[in-house]
């Protein structure tokens, strides 16, 4: 981790341009996944990954230098309209393994309350279902995943969501350094679940926001300033059990469940059922 990255940092800062920085670093000291956005938002079919990115698990390999990812099958150029509650993206790298868990005991979790929930991911096996390991976690946790299948994240996603929660703090720098409007709703899923852990509803009440989940996120910005990061980046990480044993997938749900339960402990505080 960098020493100057701080991942409940909501204030872009100033930095050389992408070809000075092209320029003076070396290929082992360029980081892909900068935290601050160096490009302006604009909407995108697709987004471009390096294939030496950390986090990609050596799925994309390749002599070029980037991969030019299209938007999965099915997706919309049009944004949605608002869900009635709010909605929630979730993110990690292939869509099959952690973000479709979080995704889909988010939506279980939270049924009722008008809050959408949708997954993508950085580098998706778009079309793919959920990996075997967390269909068997889903299974015992008695949620259906039959009809899911993996999509491409697009910056269309990221602007149109209330809440961005992501598998790591790479994942994180991923989205906000494509879609810079993402700065100040996207955070990685145990960093969210820190700061909105204390969050009282006299502060999520007066906050701004168009849902209860747009307002927890605003609670949840204004509370960076008392809450204390996690001072690594594995501290705030998911491992990524793609290809792994069942041990992996054990590990990574032990990891997922305390987070997950405050964070919708918290969005069912602040969210009227319809």
């Amino acid at each position: 981790m960098s020493d100057d990255f701080d991942p409940f940092d909501d204030e872009p800062r100033s930095r050389s341009s992408r070809r000075e920085n092209e320029q003076e670093q070396t290929p082992h000291s360029f980081d892909p996944w900068a935290d601050l956005p160096t490009r302006a938002s604009r909407r995108r079919h697709g987004l471009e990954l390096p294939t030496d990115a950390p986090g990609l698990g050596g799925m994309w390999q390749g002599d070029d230098a980037s991969l030019t990812l299209d938007r999965g099958a099915g997706q919309g150029s049009e944004p949605s309209p608002p869900a009635p509650g709010g909605r929630i993206l979730v993110v990690c790298t292939g869509n099959v393994c952690r973000s479709p868990y979080i995704h889909l005991r988010l939506a279980a979790e939270l049924d009722g309350l008008g809050i959408e929930v949708t997954s993508a991911g950085t580098g998706a096996l778009a079309g793919w279902p959920v990996d075997p390991g967390s269909v068997a976690l889903l299974v015992a946790a008695g949620i259906d995943s039959t009809a899911f299948r993996a999509r491409q994240l697009t910056v269309d996603m990221i602007e149109d969501a209330d809440l961005v929660l992501t598998a790591t703090r790479a994942h994180r720098r991923a989205v906000v350094q494509e879609a810079p409007l993402g700065l100040r709703k996207t955070f990685a899923l145990v960093d969210f679940a820190d700061l909105v852990a204390d969050v009282q509803p006299q502060e999520v009440e007066a906050a701004r926001g168009r849902s209860g989940v747009g307002k927890l996120v605003a609670a949840a910005g204004a509370r960076r300033h008392l809450v204390h990061a996690r001072p690594e980046d594995d501290d705030a990480d998911i491992v990524d059990p793609f290809k792994m044993g069942p041990e992996v997938f054990a590990q990574m749900e032990r990891e997922i469940t305390p987070s997950l339960d405050a964070v919708v402990d918290r969005l069912r505080a602040v969210s009227q059922p319809i």
